[in-house]
């Protein structure tokens, strides 16, 4: 590590980008009552497993980087979201990108759905039209519905990472993955069955009821 200068700057180097974006904020009760759920348990033991495994067969610590079962479930929604967002909104999945905040220390559960650009791409509103509440209601629904069932099921909605050592359970490209560019985690930490029910698994996910 060396210093920038060898005094305080006055200035720093910058970039200037455009963007637009939609925040969705999750309701820390209802986060806890799902977490609480012995089936969602059952997935997050599955899911440690596989990072466990994963991170053992690197000769990484396997006890450091879990990130949660929060985090999971909140990962596979975003990412069910940019893949339907793209239908509709004018970009292109690889120009979306993905914001978690899931954090159980200081509890908050998050997503923050957003694209940026140096130039006018990042501003022409097709995000944050699809982002008022009529519109965005209407895309969680055909998200959540397109999810329940997978053309890799049941290879998919059966996947269990703790056998193979793999840092994803229910997901695959057909279904949950998104360009490496739009997700945070390379398209890790993903499980179709904590958001809506899927074949063999039906009790662990957030939106039971839909």
């Amino acid at each position: 590590m060396a210093p920038l200068a060898r005094c305080k700057p006055d200035w720093v180097l910058a970039n200037q980008v455009h963007g637009e974006g939609i925040f969705i904020q999750f309701s820390e009760q209802a986060i806890q009552n799902w977490e609480s759920l012995s089936k969602v348990r059952e997935v997050d033991r599955m899911l440690v497993a596989g990072h466990r495994g994963w991170r053992d067969s690197r000769r990484l610590d396997p006890k450091e980087g879990y990130p949660g079962i929060r985090y999971a479930m909140l990962h596979t929604l975003s990412h069910l979201l940019i893949r339907e967002l793209a239908l509709e909104c004018g970009y292109n999945a690889a120009s979306i990108r993905e914001r978690i905040y899931a954090d159980v220390a200081n509890p908050h559960a998050g997503i923050l759905i957003y694209t940026a650009a140096a130039d006018s791409d990042g501003t022409l509103g097709g995000l944050v039209d699809l982002g008022k509440p009529d519109n965005l209601g209407r895309l969680l629904r055909q998200a959540l519905n397109r999810a329940k069932v997978c053309s890799s099921d049941p290879l998919c909605s059966e996947h269990d990472p703790g056998k193979d050592r793999s840092l994803h359970a229910a997901a695959c490209h057909a279904c949950s993955l998104v360009p490496e560019t739009s997700c945070e985690r390379s398209n890790r930490y993903l499980d179709r069955s904590l958001v809506v029910p899927v074949l063999g698994r039906e009790e662990a996910s957030f939106f039971a009821l839909l």
